[in-house]
């Protein structure tokens, strides 16, 4: 979500590498901003201070598949998808149990500030304007964004939509690059809205990030994906923990490395794009 973009070490032209709005001190610091207690983390050999003891506190945005969505059985409690699997593998190898605060993606940044969880994983995308407020993971994955339309739409290019009217979701990359375009827009808070107005001729074009719109595109017929490289740039997702806590970060990061040099992050990729495409 940036105008860098949204897609992976997946499987479906995602490239493995990676990183809405939608933000932890070390040492004392941290200890006394996120008023946490100090959990053990048996691979660092450090303490970590985290919201809740034994608990790693992931907020995200569950409306974002194949990322973040809510499943009737998921893999942290109802919540699912490549991001969810992730998390719950980094809480799993510091001795840790994954636990899930679904916000809108807005608020994300914010919450992490204010002490309400320890990191943020909602398909995020790395952009100056967040590394302001957050420090950012190693990348696992890397996205762009793509517009949605009818399969008889005239758009073929970003340059297009001058003319038409466009629907994003509030706080994706897909909002800030139309914004750069200077185009008008109407903003919703989920990507199904977003996408509804369109398959019932309210508007013509929704930008969104390509994984996400590949959902939306096999969920609805009549629907196709028309990307430009040449507007959209690649963008990285990556996990945003509190600006200075570098214990969290080296933490997480080892963890990420560790899952994209054995395959694991590729693996999920792969489960969850075919999952969403049947």
């Amino acid at each position: 979500m940036k105008k860098a973009t949204k897609t992976a070490a997946l499987v479906l032209a995602m490239a493995m590498a990676v990183s809405a709005l939608t933000a932890c001190g070390g040492g004392a610091d941290q200890a006394a901003n996120t008023a946490g207690t100090e959990t053990a983390n048996a691979d660092a050999g450090q303490a970590v201070a985290t919201k809740t003891e034994g608990v790693l506190t992931f907020g995200t945005n569950a409306e974002f598949p194949p990322f973040e969505f809510v499943a009737g059985s998921g893999v942290i409690d109802q919540y699912d998808g490549i991001d969810m699997a992730i998390a719950k593998q980094i809480a799993e190898d510091n001795g840790m149990t994954a636990a899930i605060e679904n916000m809108e993606f807005d608020a994300l940044l914010i919450a992490l500030e204010n002490g309400q969880i320890d990191a943020v994983i909602a398909g995020m995308t790395v952009d100056e304007e967040r590394k302001e407020s957050a420090d950012f993971s190693t990348s696992y994955y890397t996205a762009t964004q793509v517009m949605i339309v009818k399969e008889d739409s005239d758009i073929a290019s970003a340059a297009d939509m001058a003319d038409k009217k466009i629907c994003v979701v509030q706080g994706y990359t897909g909002e800030i690059c139309v914004k750069d375009m200077g185009y008008s827009y109407e903003a919703f808070k989920k990507g199904t809205e977003a996408v509804m107005e369109l398959v019932n001729g309210k508007c013509d074009v929704v930008v969104i990030d390509s994984a996400t719109a590949q959902k939306y595109v096999d969920d609805n017929e009549g629907l196709k994906i028309v990307e430009d490289a040449s507007a959209f740039e690649n963008e990285e997702y990556a996990i945003a923990v509190k600006k200075g806590n570098t214990e969290m970060l080296n933490m997480i990061n080892k963890s990420i490395e560790a899952m994209l040099a054995d395959g694991t992050v590729s693996a999920l990729g792969a489960q969850y794009t075919e999952a969403v495409t049947e």
